[in-house]
């Protein structure tokens, strides 16, 4: 059942009209989400995403030194139009009603923006921005928090890349290059990253070069979501 944002605590509600989340998302629960399909070998899709959010609840993902599951993300793959992104942004949610305070923050300090969502195209001009701005303080802010370079309380815990594949790609191989580095730098800094897109797996390597093709089978969680109905945008 869908919750109201009045009911909820103002401190969370200020982090929900931060996230930048899609607006006919929000309000969204995981029980709302409509049905996706068995995938032989995988489990259900969304056993397999409250498995991860149990994971991070209990302290075990963000900035976890030290386990097998630092920093480790989602990766949403599937076909457009079969709920990738309506996931994405749910997680989100859920994790702001639902996570300790001292998993993503301090109980003297909240962040205002613990989890953000972009899609990747916006991300790249934002960066675009940033340079040509020459480091105007709220772009820069932005970033620095996405990247893991901001004081401890900007830092966006847990970023979602929405719509991966669909950038603009260039000879210099800049959007290829800017992942790769965003990526890292966030695994690294133990801040995992949900990101969604319709590159299957097998060909991360061919699309994002091998390197990347290897780092992501161990800064990412791979889930295929298939949806019931087929492209639901369609229906």
């Amino acid at each position: 059942m869908s919750y109201n944002l009045k009911d909820l605590a103002p401190s969370v509600r200020a982090q929900i009209n931060a996230a930048g989340l899609p607006m006919k998302s929000i309000g969204l629960e995981m029980s709302d989400l409509r049905p996706y399909a068995h995938i032989q070998g995988q489990g259900p899709v969304l056993d397999s995403v409250e498995a991860w959010l149990n994971s991070v609840r209990l302290g075990n993902v963000i900035k976890a030194r030290g386990t097998s599951t630092c920093g480790l993300g989602l990766l949403l793959v599937g076909k457009p139009g079969h709920g990738k992104t309506t996931l994405a942004s749910t997680v989100l949610q859920e994790l702001l009603r639902t996570i300790p305070r001292d998993v993503i923050g301090t109980p003297e300090r909240l962040p205002l923006r613990p989890v953000y969502f972009t899609d990747y195209p916006k991300l790249l001009r934002l960066q675009k921005r940033n340079w040509e701005d020459d480091g105007e303080s709220e772009i820069q802010n932005l970033m620095d928090g996405i990247y893991g370079d901001a004081p401890e309380h900007l830092n966006i815990k847990v970023l979602v890349l929405d719509d991966l594949g669909k950038e603009y790609r260039t000879a210099s191989g800049w959007a290829e290059n800017t992942f790769d580095a965003l990526l890292r730098a966030r695994f690294n800094a133990g801040l995992p990253t949900i990101v969604t897109t319709n590159v299957p797996i097998k060909d991360w390597g061919d699309t994002y070069g091998q390197p990347m093709g290897s780092f992501v089978k161990e800064a990412f969680m791979p889930i295929v979501v298939e949806s019931t109905e087929g492209d639901r945008r369609a229906l």
